[in-house]
């Protein structure tokens, strides 16, 4: 019985780190998916947003043209689907809607101004996404940069 007593927080020892090891390394794993993944989404994001922010800042016929072809693509499509499959949930549903908006825009339900709103709050919820999660930013501040007369579009934007 007394190597028992002398046993035990030898056992107890070795079961507490073998759990601790075993704890930190499936964390460590995820972090490490996580952060692959945010990589991936990052650089989807990327090229996603690319082709909208040459439609919203060279409107010449020309340039219009190239980017809407650009944008019906199946390259296009298919990164698209990438990131609905890798992209947050806000950015996701951001991008949904927005889509959502372009579709009755061409069927004239709504205004175009609509899109530039649905675009600024994609670009928010991606900036969510990629770790600034309390940003004090609004949509139209984060299409300042790309529309030089954002001030006089209207309210909405």
């Amino acid at each position: 019985m007394d190597w028992l007593s002398n046993l035990a927080p030898v056992l107890l020892t070795l079961i507490g780190g073998g759990v601790g090891w075993l704890l930190k390394s499936k964390l460590e794993a995820k972090r490490r998916i996580e952060e692959s993944l945010q990589e991936q989404a990052a650089q989807i994001y990327l090229e996603i947003l690319l082709p909208f922010a040459t439609l919203f800042s060279d409107l010449s016929q020309k340039s219009q043209a190239e980017t809407l072809k650009k944008i019906k693509s199946r390259e296009y499509r298919e990164k698209s689907f990438k990131l609905v499959l890798v992209g947050s949930d806000e950015v996701v549903s951001s991008w949904n809607s927005m889509w959502s908006t372009i579709y009755a825009a061409e069927r004239g339900e709504v205004q175009s101004t609509e899109i530039l709103l649905e675009f600024g709050n994609v670009l928010l919820a991606i900036r969510r996404s990629l770790g600034n999660s309390s940003t004090s930013m609004s949509n139209r501040d984060l299409l300042k940069w790309l529309i030089k007369d954002i001030d006089t579009v209207g309210a909405n934007v």
